[in-house]
């Protein structure tokens, strides 16, 4: 039994990826509504793919000219060839996600017209003129109003007043979707920041969950609908949860990143009352970053000129890398020593190999490593066709400067076992910053600005900050000195290999940094799945 699904600020699609891979019950994306362009056409293309997968007289012949699409086509015009091309089931495919995967800009001024793209998707599935009973919705508001980060960049705005900001109130139209729509289970997503955010002096959280117990308080004749909140981690019933409870800690899931969001699970009275157990999130086996990105073709850093590579005989490069391992030898530390040895070698070994970009270009062919017994339930997740086309993995160019500093902190990741300090740095790679004072580097905001993500642990936070620089997200192997690449941020936020993301460079890191983990996701799909199964809805 097919179970419909609308996803509401959807995205790039990862909680639509993960209800539509659930082995449990068989969810479909009935529409998915997202206002950014770009990621509109990654959500497009990837709706594309998987009416594609699901098409039993799909050929390989027809995968053949997918993946030749996706390899030979500008991301900008990819769809528009898809659409042309001389496969009929990859047309129907395209013709498919037109429908499903929808532009558009929720907001008061537009809910009208959502109303209607909602109502005319759910028509397959409803029973006479009633809506379907089973229907779950998916999604969460944007998250720039709640987070941390987002609330001390709004301070600083002159004359900003929260009362003002829309996107505080952006959660009513997804309030106004379950009140029209009245689906069986709902999931709604957001930053942890949301918690502590305040309007009119008021917890904006408690606010919102007063709105979702009660949705139909919006429509001018109450129906009566009523919904019962719960966490997905925690088994507590309504009366003894707290806002905290609602808080999923995504490292302990089996996703290789330490992502804390907050996400409420909710069920509609009547299925309430018919489940007798409630399902939660089951911890897994924690995953690191080396476990999932290893097996990746090596990029070597590329500088300033596309394509370039780097190459440790560079007139620029020696004299910084030079004093930096003086510095670090100077220092007399048995791990300044190993650092600077360990850079020594390094430098050594590129010096002999010349200037070597690696694949540079974002879409190559490869054949990946074998991966341990241990990890291969991951190996199939990533791996979700046969294919050997990679995308979106090529390096981003980076100051000379920068590819040294680079080196030192993850040489210094890989024998201390930590992301180094500024205190930690030599002085001559310290950047040349006005914040960065070297007698009061211990006070500095700037303090962890480069971080090595350690390949023995899982990654710190994807956020869609990795689109402005690299700093934070610095791969752990000392001889590539560089940033993430778009599809290792991918594979850390648990996209398949197959999901391409469109766009130039910059929307595609911000595509991955503001998305959910299509894994968890899955994990989520199931739990609905049980509630579904329990409540007699399947």
């Amino acid at each position: 039994m097919k179970i419909p699904v609308i996803d509401l600020f959807a995205g790039p699609g990862g909680l639509s990826e993960g209800f539509s891979r659930s082995r449990e019950v068989d969810f479909r994306i009935t529409i998915s509504i997202e206002k950014d362009a770009m990621a509109h056409e990654t959500l497009r293309l990837r709706a594309a793919y998987r009416e594609l997968m699901r098409n039993p007289k799909s050929t390989e012949q027809d995968w053949c000219l997918w993946d030749d699409f996706v390899e030979r086509n500008p991301w900008q015009t990819l769809f528009s060839a898809l659409q042309g091309s001389s496969s009929k089931a990859v047309r129907d495919a395209c013709f498919v996600a037109n429908q499903e995967a929808r532009q558009l800009e929720l907001g008061p001024q537009n809910r009208d017209m959502i109303t209607k793209e909602i109502r005319k998707s759910l028509l397959p599935y409803q029973s006479g003129r009633n809506f379907p009973s089973n229907t779950v919705l998916i999604g969460g508001p944007p998250c720039q109003a709640y987070s941390v980060v987002g609330r001390a960049r709004n301070k600083g705005q002159e004359g900003y007043v929260a009362e003002k900001d829309n996107r505080h109130f952006l959660y009513l139209e997804y309030l106004h979707v379950i009140s029209e729509f009245k689906p069986a289970v709902f999931v709604m997503e957001n930053v942890k920041g949301i918690l502590s955010s305040k309007v009119n002096d008021g917890n904006i959280f408690h606010r919102i969950l007063d709105d979702l117990r009660n949705p139909s308080q919006l429509k001018a004749r109450k129906d009566g609908s009523e919904y019962v909140l719960l966490p997905l981690v925690e088994s507590k019933s309504p009366d003894t949860q707290s806002p905290e409870d609602f808080i999923v800690k995504a490292e302990l899931f089996g996703i290789p990143q330490a992502r804390h969001r907050v996400i409420i699970l909710g069920i509609r009275r009547d299925v309430y009352d018919r489940v007798k157990s409630h399902p939660k999130l089951q911890q897994s086996k924690k995953l690191s970053v080396n476990h999932v990105i290893d097996d990746l073709p090596s990029l070597s850093p590329e500088v300033s000129k596309r394509g370039a590579g780097i190459n440790f005989n560079d007139a620029l490069l020696l004299p910084i890398f030079d004093q930096a391992i003086c510095e670090l030898e100077r220092s007399g530390t048995k791990l300044n020593n190993e650092i600077a040895g360990l850079m020594k070698k390094l430098r050594a070994e590129l010096r002999l190999r010349k200037s070597n970009p690696g694949p540079g270009r974002d879409r190559i062919r490869f054949v990946p490593r074998a991966r341990k017994k241990s990890l291969l339930s991951m190996n199939e997740w990533y791996k979700d066709r046969n294919t050997n086309l990679i995308t979106n993995h090529e390096s981003r160019s980076h100051m000379p400067s920068d590819l040294v500093r680079y080196m030192f902190v993850s040489a210094y990741g890989k024998i201390a076992g930590e992301s180094p300090r500024l205190k930690d740095f030599p002085k001559s790679l310290l950047p040349a910053h006005k914040n960065v004072i070297p007698e009061k580097l211990t006070e500095s905001i700037f303090n962890d600005r480069f971080r090595v993500q350690i390949g023995s642990r899982y990654s710190t936070t994807i956020t869609s900050h990795i689109a402005k620089d690299g700093h934070a997200f610095i791969h752990y192997n000392p001889k590539q000195c560089r940033s993430l690449s778009v599809r290792e941020a991918a594979r850390l936020q648990t996209f398949p290999d197959t999901y391409v993301f469109l766009g130039n460079r910059t929307a595609q890191y911000t595509q991955v940094g503001n998305a959910v983990p299509p894994k968890l996701a899955n994990q989520i799909a199931d739990v609905v799945a049980s509630i579904l199964k329990q409540a007699g809805l399947l």
